[in-house]
């Protein structure tokens, strides 16, 4: 079992070597829907449901890094995540990534612009700096599949918030995702390289 695990791993590195370019970097839109997502009914929502922001990944072979961001127009914020994770690319047209990161927020409260880490129940706390975020912002893991034609992708995400992992309290036990609040978004990305 474990040779034909290896091997696998292998043809798919070697696959995505192969396939796509030695540096990738898209920039785009992205639309979160802010109910969370149900396998026993998939409700997508109404518009109101929706959130709509930015996104860009940057990709060197198979390692890839991300930043998403949506605007939350009732609490005047972006709230998003950085995420580095892998990704697999074949033959440039379907392209497969997942990550791991922190979630942020950027608070525009009176005319002020600061950065803000999110917990688990979606709140968001002031940061004095960036590394703040990094530190006490909620762990999620993120799963993306493409579709590419030419430089444009149209593509379905997969947000999924820990237990209540950070890094300054790294309980290993909280690092279980927390499957009923999961998130579906979708991005539209233009692809430089």
């Amino acid at each position: 079992m474990k040779r034909l695990l290896i091997t696998i791993m292998v043809l798919c590195f070697a696959v995505s070597a192969v396939s796509a370019g030695l540096i990738s970097f898209g920039f785009g839109a992205h639309a979160l829907n802010t109910l969370p997502y149900n396998n026993d009914d998939p409700e997508l929502g109404t518009a109101e449901d929706w959130q709509f922001g930015g996104e860009m990944r940057l990709g060197v072979l198979f390692a890839e890094g991300s930043v998403s961001g949506v605007y939350d127009a009732s609490n005047d914020m972006i709230t998003g995540l950085f995420t580095v994770g892998t990704s697999l690319s074949l033959f440039d047209l379907l392209h497969l990534g997942v990550g791991v990161g922190p979630a942020f927020a950027v608070t525009m409260a009176d005319g002020e612009v600061d950065w803000a880490y999110m917990d688990g129940s979606g709140s968001a706390y002031p940061a004095s700096d960036i590394g703040g975020v990094f530190d006490n912002g909620l762990i999620h893991y993120r799963a993306h599949g493409d579709m590419k034609l030419g430089r444009l992708s149209f593509g379905l995400t997969l947000q999924v918030p820990s237990d209540g992992y950070t890094m300054a309290d790294n309980d290993v036990l909280e690092l279980m995702p927390d499957w009923d609040n999961a998130k579906m978004g979708t991005s539209l990305l233009f692809w430089l390289f």
